[in-house]
């Protein structure tokens, strides 16, 4: 029999929320202890709006760039162990040959990749550990609309959350942009990343960047943002000229 792991009480909170109105200063601060579900979005009076994140195991550095953690296609349309029932909220999966630690995929999403079934979505509530080869139960939040079968080819994609283990935005991405850091975050503490409105960001040494031009990661400098170009993810609008390399200069976030 698998084991379904304890859920934590941050897990059970209420689906459906509004925006957290939250301080300036709060936006400046970090702690070990989870406050918020992963990605919970925060507004200032100022109407900036942010991120609540999990740093990876590097701190942050005010003004680079952050994107998520890169997904891991072991974990992608894995067979189902066994039949689960219009319903279940726990689904026993046969995982890949990544070893997968007890709640790593917390508060990220369960989809239904293929087979019967497919489309259907929820948010990870708990899992426990397992190694290659091995079941793992996935509880999710939201009881099944279509039942699981073996016989109907049923295959599941597990993510992490977007804002789990954020890390330094490298020059190849290796998932999308999450924020900006305004503060110093500690390795994994929680704290906030910025998504929207004026923010502070590390230009690289493409100083051509002009006010109202597009702005995205660079392809240089890992951590920097730069004026974009075809082929990468516009993250916001510059809104004055660069002239100097490695200057910090404002950006109109627009990734919220």
């Amino acid at each position: 029999m698998v084991e379904e792991p304890e859920q934590r009480e941050y897990k059970k909170m209420a689906k459906l929320t509004g925006y957290l109105v939250i301080a300036a200063g709060d936006t400046l601060s970090s702690g070990t202890t989870q406050q918020h579900p992963l990605g919970a979005l925060g507004v200032t009076a100022d109407g900036r709006k942010f991120r609540y994140c999990r740093a990876g195991g590097a701190a942050l550095v005010t003004g680079d760039c952050y994107s998520s953690a890169g997904q891991d296609a072991q974990f992608e349309a894995m067979a189902i162990q066994a039949n689960a029932a219009i319903g279940a909220t726990s689904i026993s999966i046969t995982i890949g040959t990544t070893t997968v630690a007890a709640n790593d995929f917390d508060e990220g999403l369960l989809m239904v990749a293929s087979g019967t079934g497919i489309g259907q979505s929820s948010r990870i509530l708990s899992h426990g550990t397992g190694t290659s080869g091995e079941t793992v139960a996935f509880v999710i939040e939201d009881a099944l609309k279509v039942a699981l079968t073996t016989a109907g080819s049923s295959t599941l994609s597990v993510i992490k959350n977007p804002y789990d283990d954020v890390i330094i935005q490298a020059t190849t991405p290796v998932a999308q942009t999450a924020g900006i850091a305004s503060y110093a975050i500690p390795a994994t503490e929680y704290g906030w990343l910025q998504t929207g409105g004026p923010a502070a960001c590390l230009f690289d040494a493409s100083v051509n960047a002009v006010d109202t031009l597009g702005v995205a990661g660079s392809t240089t400098t890992e951590g920097c943002v730069r004026v974009a170009a075809a082929g990468t993810e516009m993250i916001g609008n510059a809104m004055q000229v660069v002239t100097v390399s490695a200057e910090v200069g404002p950006v109109f976030l627009t990734l919220d």
